[in-house]
């Protein structure tokens, strides 16, 4: 039965949305369907392998494709993921898209705001939820990866220089994933940095209650059901509304002085430059 070549681990409101609909239409690559993302190893675990093989191609179709892959943003910071990814799929790629630690914070509390029906400012939201700013330290989760799988299976991409240099990007992926750089769409540009975009939702108290109606189902093995809802796009309907305001650029330097040693860490762990995160 076929299982996933590659993984995308991360980051949460990193441009993983961009990322996965790139991979969806290369057509050497074979991406779930149904569903973005499948989290079986971080919350499904327990349904077995037999259960996560449903969500990719069948032995017969396998032949078609050079790389099987799907994204889960949530394997990123679940202390058992990488021993049970190590476990289950010992030679794959691992793909995790970094951004600005408060850049990534900020889309956060926009996140919350939309879908959580959050009514407090940024300030507010990182005091009452200081995980949002734990969850930037990148390098401390990515060494549990390093604990079981060699560097060179991982590749880390910076989403400010994805969507600035989308055909560098589709190379760097090729190259790591090997593919054909050409067959990715030529019409597929840094436009797509937008497609999971908050926005402060006209009706945001409806969407809110049907976004917690949805996690229910989910809870309750209803996953069909949610994910039919997705694709009739109830959800980005209720969602729109007015765009997040900017994030005030004297506000995110005062609180990058909290991460100073951790570009250091993180260029060093992960053999990156972070002179775009460092100079803003």
């Amino acid at each position: 039965m076929p299982l996933p070549t590659f993984l995308g681990i991360g980051v949460q409101r990193s441009g993983t949305t961009w990322l996965h609909t790139l991979l969806a239409n290369h057509p050497d690559v074979y991406m779930p369907t149904g569903r973005k993302e499948i989290r079986f190893f971080d919350r499904y675990y327990e349904r077995g392998v037999g259960w996560y093989a449903t969500f990719f191609c069948t032995p017969e179709d396998a032949h078609r494709y050079k790389a099987i892959g799907e994204i889960s943003t949530q394997y990123y910071d679940c202390p058992e993921c990488p021993k049970r990814i190590f476990t289950t799929l010992p030679e794959s790629k691992l793909i995790i898209m970094l951004r600005h630690p408060v850049s990534r914070a900020y889309s956060h509390y926009g996140f919350t705001v939309q879908r959580g029906n959050y009514r407090g400012s940024f300030e507010d939201f990182i005091v009452a939820r200081p995980t949002t700013i734990q969850k930037g330290y990148y390098s401390q989760y990515l060494k549990q990866y390093l604990r079981y799988f060699d560097r060179a299976q991982i590749l880390a991409l910076l989403s400010e220089n994805v969507f600035t240099n989308v055909l560098e990007t589709k190379k760097t992926l090729a190259s790591f994933l090997g593919i054909a750089t050409e067959k990715f769409p030529s019409s597929f540009t840094g436009t797509g940095e937008k497609v999971n975009a908050s926005s402060v939702p006209t009706f945001q108290s409806l969407y809110g209650f049907i976004v917690k109606r949805g996690r229910r189902l989910r809870r309750h093995n209803l996953e069909p059901v949610v994910d039919f809802i997705k694709r009739l796009g109830i959800d980005r309907i209720l969602a729109k509304g007015k765009p997040l305001p900017p994030l005030n650029e004297e506000l995110k330097k005062h609180i990058s002085q909290l991460y100073q040693d951790e570009f250091d860490e993180l260029e060093q762990c992960m053999q990156i430059d972070l002179s775009c995160w460092k100079n803003k």
